[in-house]
């Protein structure tokens, strides 16, 4: 055997890698375990955001949604405030709704679309004043009859991606509350009843509006600043009737500090009953409050508009304020002053008013058209010379109707001696209260004295318990010649105090001759 013969066991005898080349298979193995262990944290990843964006997120956003509804129903708070601030002072404001609602980004996930919600007001209810009379010109338009008016509630409908229980919130002229499917929950105190006072101010207007963005509400005046009107009953009790989706049991529950079943006239409970027309736990529908009989009570009435369409201020009646139950002397003249008012007692502006007399004397217009405070000024001349006494009657008016009359009784007195006038009583009229009760009940009182023969003597302002007659307080003021006007303070303190109040004021000349006026006043 050759040198060589043993050349084939030279060969490279290293193993061949799985595709032809070199290497080990567990430097491959590896190579590719990192690959692998990659793919799979991604794909735990993906399963892991996939789990939050339909667990989590939706839970985020329900909570979100959920704080947005309670801002929201304090910006229906503020309406609430803004209709009765409105309403007092005749000055519009406007008020944001924060009405949609918008997501916060949120990195590797995906927010629903922006939530929006609606605002809108509801159909239109009908509120109904019913045996409520009031005294002087005013009782020819309050005089017992049926008073209506049309009402409505403001309402906000969230529309949330998550949020699926959210209530509706209702702003009505006297509550606020949120309505969930089955019950109602009140977010506010009842402003219908407070004691003798009664607040009724009228939602008017439509407006319906859905955005993901804040809806802004203006609130303007349509019958304001509301005034108040003194109503009792005239043998039948003061019913109000008024639109609400609350249910029986609830009006019970906010009215129970005014409800009085028994009638009881000692307590400040005035609600003898609450009646619906339909049956608790179905929303009421049209709830009636019935008022306690014999009392006297502080009704305000106002309106205010949320949207297009509100009432044209059309005025209703006409009341006297100066020149009623006067006494001049002939060749006198006296002042007579009148007030257009709308449906709910406030003033009206643009009146054309016209005048006329029954009996001697000429009215003569000064101001016939009613200005920025209802108003409309005319003035009585008396004639130069009567033989003796006379009593006459003015009248101004506008349109036709004894609402829209007031007459005014105007005694002309004799100065030169053709008549007996020794016997003539003095003319008494009480012009202003001015009424402040804070901690004590207070009345600055301004009295208008006159007397045909000139020797004014003096006067007296009294506060009586209305009922009774007692004297709470007594002032005397000295009056002087045929025209003198006087001014006293009375004071009802501690015990004293009383739900109401009457105020007279006695004139009396130097002759011994009387006359009076009076006034009923809330405490």
């Amino acid at each position: 055997m050759g040198p060589h013969s043993d050349d084939r066991h030279d060969t490279d005898s290293r193993p061949i890698g799985r595709f032809g080349g070199s290497g080990s298979g567990s430097d491959a193995d590896r190579a590719v375990s990192p690959v692998i262990g990659a793919i799979l944290m991604f794909a735990l990843a993906l399963a892991l955001l996939a789990l939050l964006q339909t667990t989590a997120i939706p839970a985020l956003n329900e909570n979100l949604e959920f704080q947005h509804n309670d801002r929201v129903r304090g910006d229906l708070g503020e309406v609430d405030g803004a209709v009765d601030r409105v309403a007092a002072s005749g000055n519009g404001e406007t008020v944001a709704i924060g009405a949609g609602f918008r997501y916060p980004p949120r990195l590797f996930f995906v927010n629903p679309p922006p939530a929006s919600g609606t605002v809108r007001t509801t159909d239109a209810g009908t509120v109904a004043i019913d045996n409520a009379a009031a005294a002087g010109e005013t009782g020819d338009y309050w005089n017992g009859t049926p008073r209506t008016f049309e009402t409505r509630a403001l309402e906000y409908v969230p529309d949330y991606n998550e949020y699926g229980g959210a209530p509706t919130t209702v702003v009505e002229p006297w509550v606020r509350y949120d309505r969930f499917d089955e019950r109602a929950v009140t977010r506010s105190e009842q402003d219908l009843v407070d004691g003798r006072r009664l607040d009724l101010v009228a939602l008017e207007g439509e407006r319906s509006v859905s955005r993901a963005d804040d809806v802004s509400i203006d609130v303007d005046p349509t019958s304001a600043p509301a005034r108040t009107v003194t109503v009792s009953d005239r043998g039948e009790p003061i019913t109000l009737t008024l639109p609400s989706r609350l249910s029986e049991d609830e009006w019970r529950d906010l009215l129970a500090a005014e409800l009085d079943p028994a009638g009881d006239s000692d307590d400040d409970r005035y609600v003898t009953s609450v009646d619906c027309r339909q049956a608790p736990p179905e929303p009421c529908g049209q709830v009636t409050l019935t008022l306690e009989e014999g009392a006297t009570y502080e009704l305000r009435l106002g309106a205010v508009s949320v949207g297009d369409g509100g009432s044209d201020g059309t005025a209703a009646y006409l009341t006297d304020l100066e020149g009623d139950e006067t006494a001049i002397p002939e060749s006198g003249r006296q002042r007579l002053v009148v007030e257009a008012r709308d449906r709910f007692d406030n003033p009206v502006s643009g009146v054309a008013v016209t005048g006329s007399v029954d009996g001697d004397g000429t009215v003569r217009p000064v101001e016939p058209v009613t200005d920025a405070e209802g108003r409309a000024t005319f003035v009585y001349e008396a004639p130069a010379d009567v033989d003796g006494t006379r009593d006459i009657e003015a009248t101004l008016q506008f349109g036709d109707g004894a609402e829209r009359t007031a007459t005014f009784d105007i005694r002309v007195m004799d100065r030169d001696g053709d008549g007996a006038t020794s016997s003539v009583a003095p003319g008494a009229t009480i012009t202003d209260v001015v009424a402040n009760t804070g901690g004590n009940d207070r009345y600055d009182v301004t009295l208008n004295a006159t007397d045909v023969n000139g020797d004014l003597a003096g006067a007296v302002f009294e506060l009586r318990d209305p009922d009774t007659g007692t004297v709470i307080d007594r002032v005397e003021r000295g009056l002087r010649g045929d025209a003198d006007t006087a001014s006293a303070r009375l004071t009802a303190r501690g015990n004293d105090r009383r739900r109401s109040y009457r105020i007279v004021a006695t004139v009396t000349d130097g002759a011994g001759n009387v006359a009076s006026d009076e006034r009923i006043v809330s405490g």
